[in-house]
């Protein structure tokens, strides 16, 4: 049979929601083997929750829940993948032991430092050991990947025919080069519109004055066209500029006052080969790498001896 290997990234919102209540019985009954290591019925239904809160977060729209009646060809399911998780983990710990790959409580700790856990696994009543072993073994799995890739290569034959096979990933949109500026209050923009019109410079002004991140850029958005995803005022008042043209008023969307400029219009176009060079080599060395990652692990859970003692 073939067994479709996916590792499910344990988001933050699923973890802090999926408690855990096993006790001392539940942590000793055992629901699984893998190569003789075995799955407890704790550790098993920790991950269930995981996977049922995150498919109710992405299907159901948070706010609702699986049904164990109405719902339990999906649950099933769930629980299938959950055994499955439960398995590739334990590989991915028995090729950490073979390989001599260690985890830190310091590198966990620098993830879960970017995270206010403490009071997640308050509001939860998750036990941190289950949090701490998630993160690790999440770490885990991209030290392994980068062991099993490392000598992943790509010649220039390969990234040539890549490139030739993959075109359309490389085009340009053809479109206006647009920049603004952004504030909280029509009077701002007004003011600001004025010294503009007055000849001061656009990029200097937007980088004293405007509020969205683009000012680091003199307010530079890049090329717009139909296709771009702005907000419909700010899109359809960008378009009806000609090049070198100002919004002769403020034009306001949900985000606050933007003053647009229109700069060069740009015809689409697709680049060489030598001008995205270093973009396609590293587009297919990543492809690469996790092809030859998902097979190494495909194969290592084929090989597995893997008892399901489920009931």
């Amino acid at each position: 049979m073939n067994r479709k290997i996916v590792l499910i990234v344990a988001l933050i919102m699923g973890l802090i929601l999926a408690g855990c209540n096993s006790g001392a019985q539940e942590q000793a009954k055992i629901i699984g083997e893998v190569n003789g290591d075995k799955i407890s019925q704790a550790e098993y239904d920790q991950h269930f929750k995981i996977l049922k809160i995150t498919y109710e977060q992405q299907f159901l729209g948070g706010s609702g829940k699986l049904d164990e009646s109405k719902d339990q060809e999906t649950i099933k399911k769930l629980k299938d993948q959950t055994f499955k998780e439960m398995v590739l983990q334990k590989i991915l710990w028995q090729q950490a032991k073979e390989r001599d790959i260690k985890i830190s409580d310091s590198e966990t700790d620098k993830i879960l430092k970017q995270q206010d856990y403490k009071k997640f696994l308050e509001e939860s009543g998750m036990e941190e050991k289950y949090f701490r072993q998630e993160m690790k073994t999440q770490i885990l799995y991209w030290k392994l990947h980068d062991k099993v890739t490392a000598k992943t290569t790509v010649s220039d034959e390969e990234a040539k025919a890549y490139y030739e096979e993959n075109i359309s990933k490389y085009n340009e949109e053809g479109g206006i080069q647009i920049s603004h500026i952004l504030v909280a209050t029509e009077k701002e923009a007004r003011d600001i519109l004025a010294k503009l019109n007055s000849g001061t410079d656009f990029a200097d002004m937007a980088r004293q004055y405007s509020t969205c991140p683009s000012k680091e850029r003199g307010g530079d958005l890049g090329v717009v066209n139909e296709g771009s995803n702005y907000v419909p005022e700010f899109q359809e008042a960008a378009l009806k500029l000609q090049p070198g043209e100002l919004t002769k008023d403020p034009v306001k969307t949900e985000h606050g006052y933007h003053i647009i400029k229109a700069g060069d219009k740009k015809e689409a176009q697709t680049p060489s080969f030598e001008e995205v060079k270093n973009s396609v080599i590293t587009d297919l060395e990543s492809e690469k790498k996790d092809k030859a990652y998902n097979d190494y692990l495909s194969n290592l859970y084929e090989k597995a001896e893997i008892k399901d003692l489920r009931k």
